[in-house]
């Protein structure tokens, strides 16, 4: 049969060849692609977990090693900003090595890290695990979403992101629900080693799952990519011809940043989407961090501009923790609101419309009428933000072609965590000073986002993989 591979024009006769988006298509839906989900939704859920963690074990650990507030922002800042960097460095490596080789090295890591700061000593061995793990989870969270993504037919293709955010959001939930249940009864070392265990499971499905075909076919390693195809078949339970082949054209420099900057249908949704991202997660790590100071503070009694009273050693009662906890659940609901939703109408309708509404819900934490209020507007906080942020996250796989789609990926991720680094040490920084300060920047956040959403124009529902 002839075999014309899509994805990157090339064509030629093979005998009883076919081509990598007519394999795809052929196989379906099957266990191949279960256990891809599997694996994203274990490694986003424990990359996820470790950065919920700072913000509720912050205020043990301050009084534990009696943590000055410079060394308390550098504990909660330093994750984010090596999570940046890891992000592009290692967002470009898995377009050149493959997502699979980054990141079986850096879940194995990941473990180590997590054991490290749990059993840590002092406040500079915990930093120095802390950073470890930063750089672990910023590796891992994009290069998951590609992989997961890159393992789907086009018709499933919005399942990877999905899942991995759904994993993420889940995390947020049950770090939160895990507090309420041991920190003030075994403490927070304890938690630790409780939110890392997922990541276990998923180090080893990595090293007996195979690579991204895709990546495979892009990088010249085609042998790879037919076995890799046929292991996917003979999970999926499918017939494929024996001595099929997959190919391509050679493709421009694997992981790119010239074909990515030069190239403007690449270009523009690249620093849109960072911008929206950066934004977003600005307001996702900084409430994270915002809503257990408020709890624990007089933040509902004082007026816009004087500060809150501060207590170095107050500690989050269980009704608090209960109601982190379920707020948590707004994430989850804004999750699946927006899978469904995009898949309906498309992406970019529900994404001016989301961040729209998330510029009017920002603002209601300008007021506080006692802790059940707030629960309420943190709970409707997470549910648009999730919102946006799926949107976002579905976006950005179906943008990029796959010889730079990590590498893109890598960078918006990067923004993000960038992003959460602002909201970090605003909140620790002025919530002290003036929660109206802190407020102001993320309204101000919100409303970047919500214009950044109209420089998108392309809408991407029914882009294929292969086309892109």
């Amino acid at each position: 049969s002839s075999g014309i591979n899509a994805e990157y024009g090339g064509a030629e006769e093979v005998d009883e060849g076919i081509a990598l988006h007519e394999a795809y298509e052929k196989m379906g839906l099957g266990r191949a692609q279960y256990i891809s989900w599997t694996i994203s939704f274990l490694i986003a859920y424990s990359d996820y977990a470790e950065l919920t963690l700072i913000a509720l074990i912050i205020p043990y650990i301050r009084c534990e090693w009696d943590l000055s507030s410079a060394f308390e922002a550098t504990i909660t800042i330093s994750i984010f900003v090596i999570y940046a960097v890891s992000a592009i460095f290692c967002g470009r490596l898995a377009d050149i090595f493959g997502r699979r080789t980054i990141m079986s090295i850096t879940t194995f890591i990941l473990i180590i890290a997590a054991g490290g700061a749990a059993l840590a000593s002092n406040k500079w061995l915990f930093l120095f695990w802390r950073s470890v793990t930063g750089f672990c989870v910023g590796a891992n969270f994009s290069t998951i979403v590609v992989y997961s993504t890159e393992f789907c037919p086009n018709a499933y293709r919005t399942y990877g992101p999905v899942i991995a955010i759904m994993g993420s959001y889940f995390s947020m939930f049950s770090v939160n629900l895990f507090g309420y249940l041991v920190l003030n009864s075994i403490g927070w070392r304890w938690l630790i080693i409780i939110i890392t265990i997922p990541v276990v499971p998923a180090f080893i499905l990595l090293i007996l799952f195979p690579e991204s075909p895709r990546f495979l076919v892009v990088s010249g390693q085609q042998e790879k990519a037919t076995a890799a195809i046929q292991t996917m078949a003979w999970l999926n339970k499918v017939d494929l011809p024996e001595k099929m082949r997959v190919y391509c054209e050679e493709p421009p420099e694997l992981g790119s940043y010239t074909v990515l900057w030069k190239t403007v249908e690449y270009r523009t949704p690249a620093i849109a989407l960072a911008i929206m991202y950066f934004s977003n997660i600005l307001i996702e790590t900084g409430v994270l961090v915002f809503l257990p100071l408020a709890f624990i503070s007089s933040f509902c009694g004082a007026d816009s501009i004087s500060a809150p009273k501060r207590d170095r050693c107050a500690t989050l009662s269980q009704d608090d923790l209960w109601m982190l906890s379920v707020s948590a659940l707004g994430s989850l609901v804004g999750c699946m609101m927006a899978f469904f939703i995009t898949n309906k109408i498309g992406r970019l309708k529900p994404l001016r419309v989301g961040t729209g509404i998330q510029v009017g819900v920002m603002a209601l934490l300008f007021m506080c009428f006692g802790k059940f209020y707030l629960f309420g507007v943190a709970s409707l906080i997470k549910l648009t933000n999730a919102i946006v942020v799926m949107i976002i996250w579905i976006i950005i796989p179906e943008s990029f072609p796959t010889f730079i789609r990590s590498t893109a990926t890598g960078l918006i991720n990067s923004a993000g965590k960038c992003g959460a680094v602002v909201g970090t040490a605003a909140v620790i920084l002025l919530f002290y000073v003036s929660h109206f300060l802190v407020i102001s920047v993320f309204v101000a956040a919100a409303i970047l986002t919500f214009g950044m959403s109209f420089v998108l124009k392309k809408e991407t529902k029914d882009a294929i993989l292969a086309d892109t």
